[in-house]
């Protein structure tokens, strides 16, 4: 079921959550919602939820306007970060709580709700959990009750706003496995709000970066880190170099290193920038005054001063940089670089 945001804007008193914002989202995408905090993401998806009301703009989904419907007519899925689950109901009870307080000509019978909450509990891995109570579950594996009781109510789209957030990182990065299979196993159209960069690149099949209500790009995750529209999507997805340069008469001028400046590239002041990691030792290239060398088992940290910006790189032992020491001086070469207007 597709779903259609068009020039959507909602203000709180003076200030603009949102800003004439679009986008779309094809029927079982997964689409990720990325920015910093006050960027507007989480308003969006209250908008989608029926918790916001927009000032202006349009929702449709699979055809419908969704602004005319009551969060009940929606059929949402809902996860936040913190579980909201029931602490005195059973993990079975938790998730069939959605269909039991259906209008009783819309119920299930009980038999069906049973059947169905186990079916449940086997698609998130809960298989014999279901006479639990919250507090005697992992964090995680509430996150997956959650889960499984926004799925009961078979939604026809499912809305995550930071579902891993108070989990450690090695809970989230099993987490986002096992969610990503089962958006494959469920196919519903997702929408997912998160501030981690890693998060929405691991699972999304595209991502929509937002800054002060304003979506700046939205493209598959290889097409944004590869292709970034301007220096705050560069610098948001990743460690990032940015440093003020110059184009003339297609040569490239930066802190003293002058390359050819690619075919199309803008004249006059631009904003150069890479990634520590497309940096390579070279005899021409960006001076840079090598910090701290710091071996890791199989791969060594090194931290570099480019101009008045430090980054770092982590490398493989056989990596050129790797033999870098500590006080030296050497020459950093882009492998790949992007050139923006000042």
């Amino acid at each position: 079921m597709p779903l259609e945001v068009t020039a959507i804007s909602k203000s709180f008193g003076r200030f603009a959550a949102l800003d004439d914002v679009s986008l779309k989202a094809a029927d079982g995408e997964f689409l990720a919602l990325l920015g910093p905090s006050g960027s507007g993401k989480t308003t969006l998806l209250r908008i989608l939820a029926g918790l916001e009301t927009p000032d202006a703009g349009s929702v449709r989904f699979d055809n419908e306007d969704f602004l005319k419907q009551t969060p009940r007519e929606r059929r949402i899925g809902l996860v936040f970060q913190h579980y909201a689950l029931f602490r005195h109901m059973t993990v079975a009870r938790n998730i069939a709580f959605g269909l039991k307080v259906r209008p009783r000509r819309d119920r299930p019978t009980p038999a069906v709700i049973a059947q169905r909450v186990e079916e449940l509990l086997a698609l998130v891995q809960l298989k014999g959990l279901g006479g639990r109570y919250p507090a005697q579950l992992s964090g995680g594996q509430r996150q997956r009750v959650a889960l499984a009781r926004a799925l009961a109510i078979e939604p026809r789209m499912l809305l995550l706003d930071e579902p891993f957030g108070a989990l450690d990182a090695k809970v989230r990065r099993d987490l986002r496995r096992w969610l990503r299979h089962i958006h494959n196993e469920t196919g519903i159209t997702t929408v997912f709000v998160t501030h981690d960069q890693e998060e929405a690149l691991d699972l999304a099949d595209r991502v929509a970066i937002l800054k002060d209500g304003v979506v700046q790009q939205l493209d598959t995750p290889q097409a944004l880190y590869e292709r970034p529209a301007n220096p705050f999507v560069h610098d948001f997805l990743g460690a990032a170099l940015h440093r003020p340069g110059v184009v003339s008469q297609g040569r490239l001028q930066v802190d003293g290193w002058e390359t050819a400046a690619p075919p199309g590239a803008p004249e006059g002041e631009v904003l150069f920038c890479t990634r520590p990691d497309d940096l390579t030792p070279a005899d021409q290239g960006l001076e840079a005054r090598v910090l701290t060398v710091s071996p890791r088992g199989a791969r060594v940290r090194i931290e570099c001063r480019i101009g008045k910006q430090t980054v770092d790189t982590d490398r493989g032992l056989d990596d050129p940089l790797a033999r870098a020491r500590p006080g030296e001086t050497i020459r950093l070469a882009p492998q790949t670089f992007h050139l923006f207007p000042r």
